[in-house]
Parts: structure tokens; sequence; C-alpha cells
């Protein structure tokens, strides 16, 4: 059936409008909106997953940053034991210097005796000439070898050989101490070696109180550091263990 004029064709709901036919007003259809892309996260257990944070571009300074003040404190404490070293080598050299080579010491004067302590360095050749020279009319040389002692001949001076107990400058100076009560000696000349006077001056003061001189001869050039490292433990010695006469 043909429908008349302004007549909806038959089926058709009176209210439905045509979705194929553009709205009577005009109006355009919507523009359609671009899909929002959402980036992909990386699966579990991939590659990207694995890499560590360290290994990534940006950490490679961080690390390095941390790691520099480690370095630099490293070098600061191995700069200062070096110094604190090369000090304490300073101070050891210039105390040997002071104790050892260049000691006190007096200048030969008279006395009532010349006491030779025992040792190297041609004391008793310097002790025979002090004597022979007028210092003192009394020799007295500390020996183990009293047969070589008794040889000693010096024109009007008497030589005594005397073996000290114990026989080293400890028992040296308790014997000179005692030598000097029994005979009366009030003054005492004592040789000993250059390296040795330092410590023979400590023992003789613990002992001896009368007016004491100490004059030296040097060891060869090829004992004194050989000389140098015995003082040294003989000095501590006497400094700390045996502070008594």
């Amino acid at each position: 059936m043909t429908p008349h004029p302004g007549q909806d064709p038959p089926g058709r709901h009176p209210h439905q409008a045509d979705a194929s036919a553009p709205d009577a007003a005009g109006s355009q259809p919507p523009a359609p909106t671009a899909p929002t892309s959402t980036p992909d996260r990386p699966a579990a257990g991939s590659a990207a997953a694995a890499v560590p944070p360290s290994a990534s571009p940006e950490a490679g300074p961080a690390a390095a940053g941390r790691g520099a003040p480690s370095r630099r404190s490293r070098r600061r404490l191995v700069r200062r034991a070096v110094l604190v070293a090369l000090g304490a080598v300073v101070v050891l050299l210039v105390a040997s210097v002071r104790l050892f080579v260049f000691p006190d010491r007096d200048a030969p004067r008279r006395a009532d005796a010349i006491v030779m302590f025992d040792g190297v360095g041609g004391r008793k050749a310097y002790a025979v000439a002090l004597a022979e020279a007028g210092y003192a009319p009394v020799l007295a040389i500390s020996t183990r070898d009293v047969p070589w002692c008794q040889r000693t001949v010096v024109p009007g001076v008497e030589v005594r050989c005397f073996v000290p107990d114990p026989a080293t400058t400890q028992g040296e100076a308790e014997a000179t101490a005692r030598l000097a009560e029994e005979n009366g000696w009030e003054t005492v000349l004592v040789v000993v070696g250059r390296a040795q006077a330092t410590r023979a001056r400590i023992r003789l003061d613990r002992c001896f109180h009368g007016d004491l001189a100490i004059t030296t001869v040097d060891p060869k050039a090829s004992q004194w550091p050989r000389t140098i490292a015995y003082e040294w433990g003989a000095l501590l010695k006497a400094l700390v263990l045996q502070r008594e006469c």
C-alpha cells in the first residue's frame, strides 16, 4: 500500500527517528576520541625488571661519590701513619745523637783516683796516659782479666785491679762507690766509652756521692751502630728496671 504524503511508512513507529538521517537542526555527529595509551608494564621476570638499580647510568656517579670519601679517608690515614713514623725516626735519631754521640762529658781534672770502666775503645791506654800525666795517684781498672791488668805499670802511680759483681756498668758503679769509701776518695775521674757516658753518670750518681768527673774515649766508626743499639736497651733498663744503686 502506498502511503499518503505526510504519513509514516507502515511498520515504523511514528516517534522513532531515523538513525541514518541527519539531525534536524543540522548538527554533526561527535568527533571520535583518540584512544589513551598507557605504558606497558614489564612482566615479572623480564630483562628490564632484572636490571639492578646500580647498573643504571644514573646510579654510577652516585656510587662513585659514595666511594670517594672512603678512599680519601684511607689516604689520609696512610699519610698520617707515614708522618708519625717519620717523626718517630727523627726523634729517635736526635735523642741518639744527644744521649750517646754528644753526651755530657767533663774535661779531665785532678782527682783522688782514676777509675776505668771495662770495655772497648782504647780505654786502658787513655787511662794510663791520664795517670802518667799526674791526674791522680791511683789508677783502678775494672776488668775480668786480672793477669792482664796486673801487667800494667805506671811509674809513681798505684794500679789496682778489681772485678765488679755483676760485671756490668751497675756493678762498676757499686764497686767505685765501695772503693771510694774504703780509701777515702772524695773526687773520682772515671774513664768510659763515649756512648756509655750518659748511663754511667746515672749509675754513679746513685752510688757515689763525691765529686765526679766523667771523661770518654770513642769507639771505632764501625762499632757505632751496634753500640748505640746496645746503649738504648741498657739505658732503658737502668731507668725502668734497675733504679737502685
